[in-house]
């Protein structure tokens, strides 16, 4: 079940601390600057109408996460350097944002978040209002904007965060009353054990857009990402199992320094290197990062390389403070 994670996200689908790029490592590809090494491949990966895409075609989803985090880096998705024949990739999201981004509220708030950050008009794009979208999705008897796709949720919580429009309460206690019991947090609503990616996700969520505090509920998630890492430094699709690779790794990075956790502590030291040393390790020379870490099945990939740089991009928050700051003490679940 677990292996659904990526398919399901994929198809749903600068803060750079001089720490974080470990120059001194010769593992390590791109040390001085790989940031800017993965900015540079994906201008090789733009199409000719602006987009991002496989095999040549345009993807809305793609192209929306390429934005999204071009954005974070500080780029410009809109202007001269991300325009190829006239298109820039903030302008080619826009023509692929329908009915993309109308099918759902997860895949309107992947589109929102990219315009909104991007400096665009979430309330007018590509013909949508795509807050309207997501509104339109939430059901108040549930808390819930996507029916049964907790990481969808998170995408419609984080987009309407970034659009101006917070997400409701209720929302948010849905998304922290999904913990489950180990501690980690599933892909769906229904789920009887987490998985590392979207528990990662739901720790950026909770703490870097709802304001979430509370030491007892993400002591828990930290715990079971902990106990999930492999001996390699990285996390893998099956939870404590290999191989390793670049997108849970990432997720799990993102999570930990969302919710005031340092993934170069000893506790997350394995292989001599902490948990971002070995996210980098997935950076290939071309400057992508690599799926996988297998002869011949590495698959530089722009999702890869996008959730890395999302990782990398991610400030060190500090440590929670243990009371929450929207969310009412009963979501707390303790």
């Amino acid at each position: 079940m677990r292996t659904l994670v990526k398919l399901l996200r994929h198809a749903s689908i600068a803060f750079v601390l001089p720490g974080l790029l470990l120059a001194g490592s010769a593992a390590v590809s791109h040390a001085a600057d790989p940031v800017a090494a993965a900015v540079a491949w994906l201008h090789t990966q733009q199409l000719s109408d602006g987009s991002f895409g496989v095999s040549n075609q345009g993807s809305a989803g793609l192209t929306a996460d390429v934005v999204y985090v071009l954005a974070l880096v500080g780029e410009d998705p809109a202007g001269p350097a991300w325009t190829v024949n006239g298109h820039s990739a903030l302008a080619a999201l826009a023509a692929l944002a329908s009915p993309y981004a109308a099918r759902d509220a997860g895949q309107a708030g992947k589109v929102a978040r990219a315009v909104a950050l991007a400096g665009g008009d979430p309330r007018s794009f590509g013909g949508l209002d795509l807050v309207n979208v997501i509104q339109a999705a939430y059901d108040p008897a549930t808390g819930r904007y996507h029916p049964s796709l907790l990481f969808r949720h998170t995408l419609a919580v984080e987009g309407l965060y970034r659009s101006g429009a917070p997400a409701s309460a209720q929302a948010i206690e849905a998304l922290s009353n999904a913990q489950m019991p180990d501690g980690g947090w599933f892909w769906a609503f229904e789920g009887v054990e987490g998985d590392v990616d979207t528990t990662g996700r739901v720790l950026q969520v909770l703490a870097g857009y709802a304001g979430v505090r509370c030491t007892a509920a993400f002591d828990r998630a930290v715990d079971f990402l902990a106990a999930g890492q492999l001996a390699t430094g990285g996390w893998g699709v099956r939870y404590g199992e290999g191989p390793a690779n670049a997108d849970s790794t990432a997720l799990v990075v993102a999570g930990l320094r969302a919710v005031g956790n340092d993934p170069a502590a000893a506790r997350f030291q394995k292989a001599g290197r902490g948990a971002v040393e070995t996210l980098l390790t997935f950076q290939a020379p071309s400057g992508a990062f690599v799926y996988i870490q297998q002869p011949g099945q590495e698959e530089s990939r722009i999702m890869a390389t996008v959730d890395a740089l999302t990782a990398l991009a991610q400030p060190q928050l500090d440590a929670p403070i243990c009371h929450p700051v929207y969310l009412p003490l009963s979501s707390m679940r303790d």
